[in-house]
């Protein structure tokens, strides 16, 4: 029997994925992953969970969290920089962190907001949907054919309802 967190975590999160017109043994990715904002891991299953196979990815909550501080940091000093004189001398603003990786697997960044990023792993045959709620992140793994855009939509609007 697993522990009540762990059933806990189980049935948020089937909730929140997973679409009312879609039978419950169904799911429309591979894994999910939760973790606090101070980057304890709350639940894993999945391809996030841990294994000895390939397709385990293993998370770093803390590189997932330097990528939001670093965007943070980024709208600050383009901020800043818009209401410094014209002729002020501005600083350079640090680039996003092109990639995450997980475990082998090297996960591409195609966009960032403070609330979400998306990634695709070369070839696009697998993705990442990494969405900052007000009381920790999640992190959805799907593969193809499921793409990107459909995956994400239904995942944003979700977790949009949280952040109220």
């Amino acid at each position: 029997m697993a522990p009540r967190n762990t059933r806990y975590w189980r049935s948020f999160l089937h909730n929140l994925l997973c679409p009312p017109d879609v039978s419950s043994s169904e799911t429309s990715y591979d894994g999910v992953c939760f973790f606090t904002l101070s980057g304890r891991v709350e639940y894993r299953d999945g391809c996030f969970q841990a294994s000895s196979s390939d397709a385990s990815l293993e998370v770093d909550p803390l590189q997932i969290l330097a990528i939001f501080h670093q965007l943070a940091r980024q709208a600050i000093q383009e901020e800043r920089d818009a209401h410094q004189d014209p002729g002020a001398t501005k600083r350079p603003i640090s680039s996003l962190t092109p990639a995450l990786r997980l475990s082998g697997c090297v996960f591409h960044i195609v966009s960032a907001t403070f609330s979400s990023i998306r990634a695709v792993a070369s070839g696009k045959y697998c993705g990442l949907i990494v969405e900052k709620l007000p009381f920790g992140v999640l992190v959805v793994g799907f593969s193809s054919p499921l793409r990107l855009e459909a995956i994400f939509g239904r995942i944003h609007h979700a977790c949009t309802a949280l952040r109220r």
